[in-house]
């Protein structure tokens, strides 16, 4: 435990350490969305984000904090379930400045029309930043009254 508790110390020692060359990296995404209502029921559809999120891009291991606006359409058959959620998230870039990996969680605030109400939630993803601009982005947002929606996004970092 106390080797554990050290790497991660350390980990957060290393992304803190550089704060000088910290920068915000703003991105905008367009992908694909999966509505999971229930088990029988699995609804392909869109979603879009806008974000940014702030860290520093020559670090091997870096803290990452950020905000990001996700919206989301997804035609069920008989209606359309669309929604908009702003997400502030956490993360760690992990790896090299050309290919870094990012597992990265944060708190949903919005609008679904699914539930017709304000909700909250949570989102938890994996991102491969490749070269200077592109991000392959696999998240999953689950909202408090039992929805979950899962997306694939392509990304462009700016």
């Amino acid at each position: 435990m106390k080797k554990f508790l050290f790497v991660i110390v350390a980990i957060v020692a290393f992304g803190l350490s550089a704060s000088a060359q910290r920068q915000n990296v703003v991105y905008a995404s367009i992908g694909v969305a999966n509505r999971w209502l229930d088990i029988a029921a699995i609804h392909p559809g869109a979603d879009a984000t806008v974000g940014f999120r702030n860290y520093n891009r020559d670090a091997a291991f870096s803290f990452s904090y950020g905000a990001e606006v996700l919206g989301y359409w997804v035609p069920d058959g008989t209606s359309n379930i669309f929604g908009i959620y702003a997400i502030p998230e956490a993360g760690l870039a992990m790896g090299p400045r050309g290919f870094k990996v990012f597992p990265h969680t944060g708190f949903m605030m919005g609008y679904g029309s699914d539930f017709n109400t304000f909700g909250t939630g949570i989102k938890s993803g994996l991102g491969f930043d490749i070269g200077q601009h592109v991000t392959l982005d696999f998240s999953s947002y689950y909202t408090f009254n039992n929805a979950w929606t899962s997306a694939l996004n392509f990304m462009w970092r700016f």
